[in-house]
């Protein structure tokens, strides 16, 4: 190059790079209304995860996981001494199945009734091992 014929080099100013201002915008956001024919995604009706909801249900899978870890070492003595043949494999299915129960809750926070169904159905487990324990 001679020194007539210098050219600087600015950033953002080359040829076919678009500057931070002109990043493309996006065609239409999340909060617009939906125009009439377009298609909807599984996301749009997908309903949302109400935090109290999430909180209750957290609260009580809580309770249940403290209260089963106290069981569960009570049914841990019974097994390791002179309990019954049929205990151990009840008590680790009860077990096992209202683990999954609380699992199933969380999974379906964001409808209404379900999450509170499911931690029913693993309180119900849980007493069920209560009686075992007393039983055995």
């Amino acid at each position: 190059m001679s020194t007539g014929q210098q050219s600087t080099f600015t950033l953002g100013q080359a040829t076919g790079l678009p500057r931070q201002s002109e990043a493309p915008q996006a065609e239409s956001s999340p909060l617009d209304p939906p125009q009439p024919g377009a298609a909807q995604t599984a996301a749009d009706e997908a309903p949302a995860v109400r935090l109290r909801r999430l909180l209750g249900v957290s609260a009580w899978a809580l309770v249940l996981v403290l209260a089963g870890v106290a069981s569960s070492i009570v049914g841990l003595f019974e097994i390791l001494g002179d309990g019954p043949g049929w205990f151990t494999p009840a008590f680790i299915s009860c077990g096992v199945i209202g683990m999954m129960l609380a699992m199933m809750a969380f999974a379906t926070v964001r409808f209404r009734g379900m999450p509170w169904m499911f931690m029913t159905a693993s309180s119900i487990t849980l007493l069920a091992a209560f009686v075992m324990i007393r039983i055995a």
